[in-house]
């Protein structure tokens, strides 16, 4: 399995020391903050998320995967409900949204397959799928994909 780093961010704005060094938004609540001069309207924000959502399941389907499990749930709030499992499009993108929107975390789980999500709109992602496929996922939705080993694997 090889572990990746999808991100919005370019990796051409980090540092020698990996650092992003571009101020950006990094969080749902950062709708309407000023950053580069540019404010973060809620289109930007949800074009986004939904770039990372059809990620996911873009990768979720050429691996073929029918259930994911949700492992180390995290919940925020106490309105939400996060199942132990998902085996659909529509519990996955749920999940998925609320998990980029702070709700809660979790780590998503399949057989040689995870997702991750970490602060700073950070996603990590392993598979077996061949690095090429999973880079041309990522940039056909506008993220960067980089070689990346996830912080969150125990």
């Amino acid at each position: 399995m090889t572990e990746y780093r999808i991100t919005k961010y370019n990796p051409i704005n980090r540092d020698n020391d990996g650092i992003y060094t571009v101020e950006e938004w990094t969080c749902f609540s950062d709708i309407g903050s000023v950053f580069n001069g540019t404010k973060l309207t809620e289109e930007i924000y949800l074009k986004t998320e939904e770039a990372y959502i059809n990620c996911c399941l873009e990768l979720i389907d050429k691996e073929q995967i029918s259930i994911l499990s949700l492992e180390n749930v995290e919940c925020y709030r106490e309105d939400i409900d996060i199942p132990t499992k998902v085996s659909n499009v529509e519990e996955i993108r749920q999940v998925i949204r609320a998990c980029l929107r702070e709700q809660c975390w979790f780590k998503l789980v399949g057989k040689d397959f995870f997702i991750h999500f970490g602060w700073d709109y950070y996603m990590y992602v392993g598979s077996t799928l061949p690095s090429k496929m999973v880079e041309q996922v990522a940039e056909k939705l506008g993220l960067y994909c980089e070689i990346f080993d996830s912080p969150y694997n125990e």
